[in-house]
């Protein structure tokens, strides 16, 4: 009788500790999803932030100026987030400029990429030139 109390206890002991195992594996399983939660809640607050500098210019009329805005922060950003040791582009980002001109009855156009705009750059007529021109704004497409 002795014998059978003691291997209820221990049956009992050896219940309770995988009880209270089990629950510190669960908390510590609900703790992590809550820290994964609030960790992509600020990823996404960041690249609301980063996309709104960009939205901006995400309307119907822009100035040769606004467009010179734009492949200037594209610039920057890719000076800052550009390949890293590995020469594997981290954030790297392009624009590419569509320029449809209407000469009579003809529609012709020509599309231009930031090196096309940084050789623009250099020649000052054609750069003031552009700066007056009045842009219309197609499409912006954002990669995930």
């Amino acid at each position: 009788m002795e014998n059978a109390s003691k291997a209820l206890l221990m049956a009992g002991g050896v219940l309770i500790a995988i009880l209270i195992i089990a629950l510190l594996v669960y908390s510590f399983g609900t703790m992590g999803g809550y820290f994964d939660t609030e960790n992509k809640e600020e990823l996404a607050k960041q690249l609301k932030v980063f996309n709104d500098q960009y939205e901006v210019y995400n309307r119907k009329l822009l100035r040769g100026v606004d467009v010179i805005s734009v492949i200037n922060k594209v610039l920057d950003n890719n000076q800052k987030y550009g390949p890293d040791e590995y020469d594997e582009p981290n954030y790297l980002m392009q624009v590419k400029l569509e320029i449809k001109e209407t000469v009579g009855n003809l529609q012709k156009g020509n599309t231009y990429s930031i090196e096309d705009y940084i050789k623009m750059r250099e020649n000052t007529e054609n750069f003031t030139e552009f700066k007056r021109k009045v842009f219309d704004c197609k499409e912006i497409r954002i990669s995930p």
